[in-house]
């Protein structure tokens, strides 16, 4: 009989540190995406859905399926270009890859840069992506894009850290 409950008591203490050594839920996530702009007519298919940029007010109407997503998306900067501050975010591997693909197939469409489901940006497609780098103006002041670059970052490291 002390045999079973010490072997009880043993299997109960390595379930409670399974349980306490399990990763935290991610909370509070900046998830960046790349979508594609849907071109021509889809003949009633709901292939996509149509989102309206926060300043502009331009409405885009996009593809489910991401071109790029949290995933393959290794960096995101604000740089200095000649016309103001930009994004810049940088893919890796297959993310490059796709942006590459896309941005071939989809000539003169829009890529639309969003976080968490709402478009930031959107940049037309003027040449191939071939180094994985897109760069886009987003609407966001510049005071808040700091913080939305950090945000993102913080982001970007705990989906890899936890894929």
């Amino acid at each position: 009989m002390p045999r079973i409950t010490i072997s009880s008591l043993i299997l109960l203490t390595s379930l409670g540190l399974l349980v306490a050594c399990k990763k935290e839920k991610l909370e509070n996530l900046s998830v960046p995406r790349l979508m594609v702009e849907t071109r021509g007519v889809n003949y009633g298919a709901s292939t996509g859905k149509t989102i309206k940029l926060p300043g502009s007010r331009t409405k885009i109407n996009i593809q489910d399926v991401p071109v790029v997503s949290e995933f393959d998306i290794l960096n995101v900067e604000m740089v200095k270009v000649d016309l103001g501050v930009a994004l810049l975010v940088q893919t890796g591997g297959q993310g490059a890859r796709d942006l590459y693909r896309a941005s071939v197939s989809n000539m003169g469409s829009r890529i639309v840069f969003m976080v968490n489901g709402n478009a930031i940006g959107a940049r037309r497609i003027d040449g191939a992506i071939q180094d994985g780098n897109f760069f886009t103006f987003v609407e966001v002041d510049d005071e808040e894009l700091g913080q939305l670059v950090l945000d993102i970052k913080e982001t970007i490291v705990e989906l890899q850290e936890n894929n």
